[in-house]
């Protein structure tokens, strides 16, 4: 069930929450958000996917990644190759980094999941994100879903911009 946090709602009461950029308690509501989860000894990370007008955009696996080892982590993490890459060895190189590196966030994502720990990951201005970035949002709340991993999704868009969303992502957040 998705609901929309407000500042009188501040509380999460679902896996996915939708948080209106424009609305004057935003940013107070925000940090409230933030003061709770990390009173209680939760995790909370925000990240912003609004597309930058220079140089070349950080796609969400990694920025997550880099947020969750900043977060907790010092150790690298084992990891296997696909098994595709070892029957096609003319594999291009961004797709075998592409699976390592969700590779290792998959990973990072299990060992990180406390039952007792709320976890909370803020995914600012989806709406301005690229399609390539909704789709891993997208990919990771299914992620999330099959592997049974607590952790709440806020998605913070404008109101009057469903329209930038794509389906897939719609599907889930809207």
């Amino acid at each position: 069930m998705i609901h929309t946090l407000t500042q009188h709602h501040a509380v999460l009461s679902g896996r996915i929450e939708l948080l209106y950029n424009d609305e004057p308690s935003y940013w107070e509501t925000l940090e409230d958000l933030r003061e709770t989860i990390c009173d209680n000894e939760g995790e909370f990370i925000s990240l912003d996917l609004a597309e930058p007008q220079t140089g070349q955009p950080e796609s969400l696996p990694e920025m997550l990644y880099a947020a969750l080892k900043n977060a907790r982590w010092e150790q690298s993490l084992q990891f296997s190759l696909p098994s595709i890459l070892r029957h096609n060895p003319h594999a291009s190189p961004p797709f075998i980094n592409r699976a390592i590196l969700w590779q290792r966030l998959c990973d990072l994502l299990i060992m990180d999941d406390e039952p007792g720990r709320e976890t909370v990951l803020v995914l600012e201005n989806i709406d301005m994100a690229s399609p390539a970035a909704q789709r891993e949002a997208a990919r990771l709340i299914r992620y999330h879903e099959t592997y049974s991993i607590r952790r709440t999704f806020i998605f913070t868009l404008s109101r009057d911009s469903h329209g930038q969303i794509i389906p897939e992502l719609q599907e889930i957040i809207l």
